[in-house]
């Protein structure tokens, strides 16, 4: 297919203006408020409010605070800033949402408890950003009212900007800008935009512009150039919803260049350069005798080695060789990514990759690639923001380990922390899974079918303890986790992934034997796949909706229930 290299001009330079440098010190949003009117029944119903915010480096993962409500409906909560202006979600109980922009300082609303379903306006805002704040539903729903009377660039825009060249898909975008930017204009009549607001809004929509850029590029396999310039916004201004999707597009789109660029010239996988190889040997090699570091003192100065050289990196290499593939995985995608994009992304995607990693990593290899990563990233934001992610990662090491230590799991079901249980057994599969059935004999089943080096299984996984939260405790959630043929299967990263994200229910470890024994009883045997069993042990769904379909799982789990 030609390339088209699109040069992007963002005639209107409003845009970029007004956005603030992230260089300040991040700092923490204290948020307080009142819900009037509190009932006690709807104190029982919904007794806490939960603020999140995004992280740059991984679209799933929102950082979340509760704030309990007192008995008059009052609340206050710390929330942590990593950039100058952060988007915060508000939601209570499942019944009201809201946005509003975040500073250091303090945010103050309340809402009433009696309007909540029929309140052109519910919420009201002071403290830093009041103005911006208070003004935003408003920018909203004249944004909406131009969407629908405008529809080539509004709601139908979607619809047609695939399919335009690049020159027209440029255009395209610069108009959907004005129109988004042009709902501004309606707050004139009340004294025109606050400022923080309309640099809200104008990093929102820069933002779309850049995402829907390299969604354009990777649907139509269209080369982007000129956008190293705009790499810098990522770390700056305003962070929104908007942001982490462009990261991800970046991310999505920069992968993609890598693998073209490494399949044209596939020795650039393979090689690194002898003094990087020697140095790293040098710093992280275990068992280094005093003869071993002089011989890398040596090559490191010289800047080469001989065939004897090369044989002695060779032996250090395969001695330490995970940690090695490791540290050289990262250095030759940092390689590949600053030639493409330049330094400072590169470390950014570097940090990205890390982060999409977590899954297949033990505890003390994250802990040596977030050291090594964070002294190779000069940017504050980028160090904040994938620091937030490890410590995330890593805050329940004292459980996670006791857990990979025991080694008492058994056929029946252990409880290795509270909710969490665990069975692995060597017998047959059919007649293991026919034990585990009559042990929760009564309860409704809903069977998850899974593996944790799939992605598909890992997204689907991370919805369940939502859905079971909506639901009675005679449903019980049962995790069969099956062997990948094609990729080596780690007990431990299981357990590890299980207790990270607190994943309740009962885990079965299947092995190859065992599933090729269930291949009829818990056919089809794929993951991600799921199924509901009927209290009686009879299937009321060998092929039930997915956790991420909550409300039609939960309607279908709670009629299965019924019918015994």
């Amino acid at each position: 297919m030609k390339k088209y290299f699109l040069t992007w001009i963002f005639t209107a330079t409003f845009l970029i203006s007004g956005i603030i440098p992230a260089f300040a010190q991040p700092d923490s949003v204290v948020i307080t408020g009142r819900i009037q009117n509190l009932t006690p029944a709807l104190y029982r119903q919904a007794p806490v409010l939960t603020f999140t915010r995004n992280n740059l480096l991984q679209p799933q993962s929102e950082l979340t605070r509760l704030a309990p409500l007192q008995a008059d409906g009052s609340f206050r909560v710390a929330l942590p800033l990593i950039y100058p202006q952060e988007e915060v979600y508000l939601d209570y109980g499942g019944k009201v949402y809201t946005t509003f922009l975040a500073s250091p300082g303090t945010v103050q609303l309340t809402f009433d408890a009696d309007s909540l379903y029929n309140a052109s306006r519910l919420f009201y805002f002071a403290g830093v950003n009041a103005q911006a704040n208070n003004q935003y539903i408003q920018y909203l729903a004249e944004e909406a009212r131009l969407f629908k009377e405008n529809k080539r660039n509004g709601e139908a825009f979607m619809n047609t900007f695939f399919h335009l060249n690049p020159s027209e898909a440029q255009r395209a975008l610069e108009r959907r800008a004005e129109l988004r930017l042009s709902a501004l204009l309606v707050l004139s009549q009340t004294g025109g935009a606050a400022p923080e607001l309309r640099n809200w809004i104008n990093s929102v929509v820069l933002d779309e512009q850049l995402t829907l850029l390299y969604d354009y590029s990777l649907a139509n396999d269209v080369a982007v150039s000129a956008i190293k310039d705009s790499l810098n916004r990522l770390t700056q201004g305003v962070m929104s919803f908007q942001r982490v999707q462009w990261m991800d597009r970046l991310g999505e789109y920069a992968d993609r260049q890598m693998e073209k660029k490494l399949f044209y010239n596939p020795t650039q996988a393979k090689s690194l350069p002898i003094t990087k190889l020697a140095t790293l040997l040098k710093t992280y090699g275990r068992e280094l005798s005093v003869a071993d570091l002089q011989r890398l003192d040596a090559i490191i100065e010289e800047g080469s080695a001989t065939s004897e050289g090369l044989d002695f990196l060779s032996a250090l290499y395969r001695k330490n060789r995970r940690t090695m593939d490791l540290l050289t995985m990262i250095e030759k995608k940092d390689r590949t990514f600053d030639e493409e994009l330049g330094a400072s992304a590169a470390a950014l995607l570097n940090a990205r990759a890390f982060v999409q990693g977590f899954y297949e990593l033990s505890l003390d290899e994250k802990t040596l690639l977030h050291t090594y990563l964070q002294e190779k990233i000069n940017e504050r934001t980028t160090q904040l923001s994938l620091d937030e992610l490890y410590q995330l990662e890593v805050k329940d090491s004292v459980y996670i380990k006791a857990v990979q230590h025991r080694n008492d799991l058994k056929a029946a079901p252990t409880e290795v922390l509270s909710g969490i249980w665990m069975a692995k057994s060597e017998q047959n599969g059919g007649s293991w899974f026919n034990d585990i059935q009559k042990l929760y004999q009564g309860k409704t089943l809903y069977v998850i079918k899974w593996n944790l080096l799939d992605q598909a299984s890992r997204s689907q996984i991370l919805y369940a303890p939502a859905l079971r939260a909506q639901l009675p405790a005679d449903v019980e959630f049962l995790y069969v986790h099956l062997p990948n043929a094609e990729l080596n299967d780690k007990e431990d990263l299981w357990k590890q992934y299980i207790v990270r994200n607190k994943i309740k229910g009962i885990h079965l470890y299947i092995n190859e034997s065992q599933a090729t024994q269930l291949l009829f009883k818990l056919n089809p045997l794929a993951f991600p796949s799921f199924a509901i069993i009927r209290p009686n042990g009879k299937y009321f769904s060998r092929n039930a909706p997915a956790p991420d379909n909550g409300q039609q799982a939960a309607e279908a789990l709670l009629k299965a229930r019924q019918t015994r």
